[in-house]
């Protein structure tokens, strides 16, 4: 699917969490090992054959192929992946992770990927509103270590929401079915494509308009590496760029979301 461009031999990647030393782009062995979380479609996810796919999976792909080197895949629980960056247990987070003053406080990112928004979900019939007062005795899932957990904990929880978090999105939306929950703080996009646009979603909604606060940032996602990790920063921009450039970015975006969704620029 994606044609490939070498990169200047100069750029050097970081094998990360196996001891090996840096190897330059196009050598044999050279490796850029991404950690993700899958459980959220259409970004990441397990294909039938149980192989991890989606969005970001083939934009993480494709930024390996214009770079030439060999792409590896963690799949972790999404809490856990700052510890394991910083761990050097991969070279970086390829997982829809909005970038936030307090991220950037830990971790660098690339250029932007995507960017989103985040929606409450509930049932169409629910009668909730965006008004806190209405959310109130009510369960409403998020998932652990997101933005979305980290503003409904801080705007919502103190008013008397049951804020319940999760390891992935998939089981938040099998317990929202279940009726163990009456309500998702969710990102936009990913419902819209990863449960509402589902016959399993056919029968919820969207909550109001976009939620705007400054817990939520500007919901622009990167790819996040260890703090003064320039070397794989460069690495990954340079292949970003190439893939905006000959058009693959735009090839895999049409593959997941439809014309309509402007999921990159102004």
């Amino acid at each position: 699917m994606f044609k490939s461009a070498a990169v200047a031999a100069a750029v050097l990647i970081m094998t990360a969490g196996i001891g090996m030393p840096q190897a330059r782009a196009g050598e044999a062995g050279a490796t850029l090992k991404f950690g993700t979380s899958v459980g959220y479609p259409p970004f990441e996810y397990l294909d039938e054959n149980g192989k991890i796919a989606g969005f970001d999976i083939d934009i993480g792909n494709a930024i390996c192929e214009h770079l030439n080197v060999k792409c590896e895949w963690v799949n972790i629980d999404f809490s856990g992946m700052v510890p394991a960056l910083k761990a050097r247990k991969f070279d970086a987070m390829l997982a829809s992770v909005a970038i936030t003053e307090d991220r950037l406080k830990q971790v660098d990112f690339s250029n932007e990927v995507y960017r989103g928004s985040t929606r409450l979900l509930a049932r169409k019939e629910s009668g909730m509103t965006l008004d806190v007062g209405t959310l109130k005795g009510k369960r409403i899932g998020v998932e652990q270590g997101t933005i979305n957990e980290r503003f409904a904990k801080a705007r919502w929880a103190p008013e008397g929401v049951e804020v319940v978090a999760y390891a992935n999105q998939d089981l938040i939306f099998s317990d929202l079915i279940a009726g163990r929950l009456d309500g998702v703080c969710v990102e936009g996009l990913q419902a819209q494509l990863g449960f509402l646009g589902e016959e399993r979603g056919r029968n919820y909604g969207f909550v109001g308009d976009v939620i705007k606060d400054p817990l939520l940032g500007s919901s622009v996602s990167g790819i996040a590496m260890d703090k003064g990790n320039v070397k794989v920063l460069a690495a990954v921009n340079k292949g970003l760029d190439a893939i905006h450039a000959d058009g693959t970015f735009a090839k895999i975006a049409a593959k997941y979301f439809p014309a309509s969704l402007k999921i990159y620029g102004e």
